[in-house]
C-alpha cells in the first residue's frame, strides 16, 4: 500500500491541533475583599450580631408576637428592637 504523500505534515498539524486549547484559558478576576464591619455600598444597614439576657430576649420576643397577632404580619425580635431604637436616634 502506498503511503500518502504529505502524511508527515498532516501529522504535525493533527499533533499542534491537538496541543492548543480551543479556547482560551480565561484568567480568574480578582475580586476586591469586602471588609467587615463596612456597610455594603447602597444598603445604608451595617449587621450586628447581639448577645442578649434570656430574660430580655422573652419579653421581646412576647411583644412581638403581640404585634405579630394585631396586625396579621410577621414581626420579628429585631424589629421590635429597631423600633424601640429608632426614637433614639
Amino acid at each position: 500500500m502506498k503511503k500518502p504523500a504529505q502524511i508527515s505534515s498532516l501529522a504535525d498539524r493533527l499533533t499542534a491541533a491537538a496541543n492548543t486549547p480551543t479556547m482560551p484559558i480565561a484568567q480568574p478576576e480578582a475580586i476586591p475583599a469586602r471588609s467587615r464591619g463596612r456597610p455594603v455600598s447602597g444598603s445604608g444597614s451595617v449587621s450586628v450580631f447581639l448577645r442578649v439576657p434570656a430574660e430580655l430576649y422573652a419579653q421581646l420576643e412576647g411583644e412581638a408576637t403581640d404585634r405579630t397577632r394585631a396586625t396579621g404580619k410577621g414581626v420579628t425580635v429585631q424589629q421590635v428592637i429597631l423600633s424601640k431604637l429608632e426614637p433614639r436616634l
